[in-house]
């Protein structure tokens, strides 16, 4: 199934024609072929600050606007084509293009998006929030709010908002808009874009009848070939109000200050249900339901965790049957991903008992003892049949008939974007494969493919990535695949990869080996730990963007620590000078990350926790490590400006700890060999090419040789 792309690929030139930076005196100033410069304050004005918007062609999240405010190196600049903007009109409604990017702005996720084809038009109006300096208001679709949120060192807040209301986001989406050129491309781009809208709009007509099309294929699939039915299951209805009913639920051991039993089945996930930790009695706490309507063989169970809390999230859940409320057998274990983040939805997948049960226990086992939960779910599975051998991948089948009621509601709303549509078409059309090969004993090109990209993986070395048993492990489940790579190979293989992922046993530093230490945001960014011996003395722990690796280039010597293992199985990295790396816990720029004696440091692999963001998972984490002195783990912003310590590992756009420590490779891309080049530079300089008339401590080129003055 091809792939609709809804952009007429003409490259558009540009050309302005200059003149003075005027702010626009009324809304009728937006005309299509001007050129504007957006600079918003009043939310900003308080940190003395102001900030435009603008498109960052070489950093991380390219494909969204941001605010200059977050980039050091980014000033306002009214003629610079990053911050430049024109409007363009199609059918009376205006769409906002930027001149650097040639990419429409758009929302979608929240996010002023950047786009080949707009999917949102813009609105501009009078602010409400009563500035004169800041006196209009952008919006898409005449609704939402563009908005300037920055701050630095947050960078998920660094780009543009929208969405707030015309009058919530008044305060940080008023803004000035100046006129500072014109566009000389406009009439050939406005004939693009009323091509591509009208060829958007008879793409999207085609993608609705394709997935009808595509809807009787599957349909017919369901019914003709996989014979497949469902009867009965569904959502039990749980009580908690009489012990004598059926269908009661309670806890062994409630917490009465707080979170009532109620909590758990209203439907409200903001509050939640706490099991006693004001002196706990019993040494273990379980939900059970009492006096089923119906016993239960086959059921599945979900639940909420509890909003804006650290810990006490449930680490095991052992299900427990019984037919009399005394005598209860293990019915199945529940360990796997069980989520350790607030406000997360955990679905168990089927559960299937020896036989039916009148009673379940659900037995939590916890950090502290109690746990607690926001809702909680006991569903009865329905009683499926199918074609004998399509029956051991039912739980595909299943997936297969809810996509297949999904897709039936976008055809019969019928305003979906052609790209969602194509997007249906290509998941159901690929599902329908998924199965026929599950049931196949034929071997699999797709799988072939997979086992390589799977083998780069296991090929990956250095601190941080799998050894021992897990990679034994991981190894014999890509030979099996190799062996035989059928379609249910490649099933088997990704779920063997996802625990490879969460392998514990790592490669940890080498005694005597020089490493560079780069903390890694959510978002990608790193920075690198730089460690400097000033002119006069003093020494500092800094944190520098990495700008280098994208390159091919290394590091400086100045990034660079060497490891000592020690017996206990600690660590410590030693600067250039002797001193040693410790948690730096303050603001960059100072010695605080620095001892003049031994500091040991702990490496632990990173793992999702409640410090981390919601959908982070093992294969985001992979290959990184945090360290941890005293028990605690340094996490600085993503600016590097602060240091922040906490008792778990940091992974957010914010705050990270999650380090990647890599071998150091010198070579021949820093300024100081370029010094120490054919022509020999006479005199001492810096490692920033400055000269020096009385080094100090640190490195330095001298008579365009590097040399450590200690």
């Amino acid at each position: 199934m091809r792939k609709f792309t809804l952009f007429l690929s003409m490259f558009v030139a540009f050309a302005m024609t200059a003149f003075a930076q005027n702010p626009i005196a009324s809304l009728e100033d937006i005309k299509p072929g001007k050129i504007f410069w957006l600079q918003f304050g009043p939310w900003l004005e308080a940190n003395g600050a102001q900030a435009s918007l603008f498109w960052p062609s070489s950093e991380q999240y390219s494909d969204r606007l941001w605010s200059t405010y977050v980039f050091s190196n980014v000033e306002d600049n009214p003629e610079d084509p990053s911050q430049q903007f024109t409007v363009v009109e199609c059918e009376g409604k205006l769409y906002l293009f930027n001149i650097a990017a040639q990419k429409y702005v758009s929302a979608k996720d929240g996010s002023a998006m950047m786009m080949d084809i707009p999917t949102s038009y813009v609105e501009a109006f009078e602010s409400t929030y009563g500035h004169a300096s800041y006196p209009w208001i952008l919006a898409f679709d005449g609704t939402g709010t563009i908005t300037n949120i920055p701050a630095n060192g947050f960078e998920e807040y660094g780009y543009a908002y929208c969405g707030w209301s015309l009058t919530d986001g008044a305060a940080y989406g008023s803004c000035q808009i100046y006129e500072v050129g014109e566009y000389a491309a406009i009439d050939s781009l406005t004939e693009t874009l009323a091509y591509n809208l009208v060829v958007g709009e008879q793409l999207r007509k085609e993608a609705l009848d394709s997935l009808s099309y595509v809807l009787e294929e599957v349909d017919l699939f369901i019914l003709d070939e996989l014979k497949y039915s469902a009867t009965g299951g569904g959502k039990i209805e749980l009580q908690v109000a009489d012990q004598a009913a059926a269908n009661y639920l309670w806890c062994n051991e409630p917490e009465l200050s707080e979170g009532p039993i109620d909590a758990l089945i209203d439907g409200d996930t903001s509050n939640f249900f706490h099991s006693r930790w004001n002196s706990p009695v019993e040494k273990q706490h379980w939900l059970q339901v009492d006096a089923l309507n119906e016993p239960l063989q086959k059921f599945a169970i979900e639940y909420d965790t509890r909003p804006n809390c650290a810990d006490d999230y449930p680490d095991v859940i052992e299900v427990l049957g019984s037919n009399d409320g005394v005598e209860f057998s293990q019915i199945a274990v529940l360990d796997k991903d069980l989520p350790q983040q607030g406000s997360m939805h955990w679905a168990s997948g089927d559960i299937v008992a020896d036989q039916p049960y009148q009673y379940l226990r659900f037995l939590v086992t916890a950090e502290r003892t109690y746990f607690h939960m926001a809702e909680f779910s006991l569903y009865a599975l329905a009683n499926e049949t199918a074609e004998e051998k399509y029956l051991p991948f039912v739980t595909y089948i299943r997936e297969l008939v809810e996509l297949y009621n999904e897709g039936n509601d976008m055809y019969m709303r019928a305003d979906d974007k052609a790209d969602d549509i194509m997007e249906m078409i290509t998941e159901l059309n690929d599902l329908m494969k998924l199965i026929k090969g599950l049931a196949s004993d034929e071997d699999d090109p797709e799988t072939v493919e997979y086992i390589a990209e799977v083998k780069e993986i296991y090929e990956l070395q250095g601190v941080g990535y799998p050894t021992g048993a897990g990679r034994e492990t991981f190894k014999a489940a890509i030979d099996a695949a190799e062996a035989k790579p059928t379609t249910l190979a490649r099933i088997t293989l990704a779920e063997a990869l996802q625990e490879y992922y969460k392998t514990e046993e790592i490669i940890l530093p080498t005694n005597g080996t020089k490493y560079t230490l780069t903390f890694v945001t959510y978002g990608g960014v790193r920075n690198y730990l730089d460690y400097n011996v000033t002119e006069t003395g003093d020494y500092t722990l800094s944190m520098v963007r990495d700008t280098l690796t994208s390159k091919g280039l290394s590091y400086p010597e100045t990034a660079v620590f060497t490891c000592e293992a020690n017996e206990d199985g600690t660590f410590s990295f030693v600067t250039f000078d002797g001193k040693y790396l410790t948690v730096p816990n303050g603001a960059s720029g100072s010695a605080t990350g620095i001892s003049e004696s031994k500091v040991d440091v702990t490496l632990v692999k990173m793992y999702p926790n409640g410090k981390c963001e919601t959908d982070v998972t093992y294969e985001k984490l992979f290959g990184l490590v945090a360290y941890q002195v005293g028990g605690t783990f340094p996490a600085p912003n993503s600016s590097g400006s602060y240091f922040y310590t906490g008792n778990l590992p940091h992974f957010m756009g914010s705050w990270t700890s999650a380090m990647a420590i890599e071998e150091y490779v010198p070579g021949d891309d820093t300024g100081i060999d370029q010094v120490a080049g054919e022509t020999v530079v006479e005199g001492i300089y810096d490692l920033s090419g400055r000269r020096v008339e009385n080094p100090v401590k640190g490195i330095y080129v001298i008579n365009g040789k590097k040399v450590l003055v200690k």
